[in-house]
């Protein structure tokens, strides 16, 4: 804590920013496990799945099990007049949605590593404003005078850094995760839509 307080007032946004980045990095962490938004009962529905008569057992599970999963499933077998094509992009667009609502907290890490290097750089900045002024009052000879100010300077630039890289890691791998499950999402919802219109089509030449 002594060293935080040495860094001077910048110390604080910093802190702040730093204890944001650690609870959403713990939230999405927890929230973006693959368990939790690809539910294997979901995907065991769309396995079990042999054609249109198996509708109502797809709505009554995805109405059981809530989540971004059950909606694009449950685009993929709504709207039965669309054609196969419109279909596809109508689940690519539910997909669009639902990763937008899985990011909803990376902004946050955004922002973080954007701003926090900047405010290490003030704090640098302010340290040797600090640093000047004292060499104009007492001169070089005593070091001991300006060493504080020089302190506040490094100690602003490492916590920023400090936070500012966590951060950024943490946001490149959970924003390439909510597009893998994403996909994920959407290749089984693609595999139901080929049994669903595989089965209509056969049923459409009366075989």
């Amino acid at each position: 804590m002594e060293w935080i307080v040495g860094g001077g007032p910048i110390m604080i946004p910093l802190f702040i920013c730093s204890i944001l980045a650690l609870a959403v990095i713990l939230e999405r962490a927890i929230s973006l496990r693959r368990s939790r938004i690809i539910r294997p009962e979901l995907v065991d529905v769309v396995n079990a799945v042999r054609g249109a008569e198996d509708i109502n057992l797809i709505l009554t599970r995805c109405n059981a099990v809530k989540g971004p999963f059950s909606n694009i499933i449950k685009r993929a077998i709504s709207n039965a007049y669309l054609s196969r094509e419109e279909k596809v992009l109508d689940i690519q667009a539910t997909g669009r949605q639902e990763a937008r609502a899985l990011e909803r907290m990376l902004v946050v890490l955004e922002v973080i590593t954007a701003i926090t290097p900047l405010l290490g750089l003030l704090g640098t900045v302010l340290g040797m404003s600090q640093v000047f002024d004292v060499i104009s009052e007492v001169g070089l000879g005593q070091t001991k005078a300006f060493s504080g100010g020089i302190a506040q300077a490094l100690r602003t630039t490492i916590m920023g850094l400090s936070v500012a890289i966590p951060s950024l890691i943490a946001y490149s791998s959970f924003d390439r995760k909510v597009d893998n499950l994403v996909l994920e999402m959407e290749k089984y919802s693609m595999v139901l839509l080929n049994k669903l219109y595989s089965k209509k089509k056969i049923n459409d030449k009366g075989f």
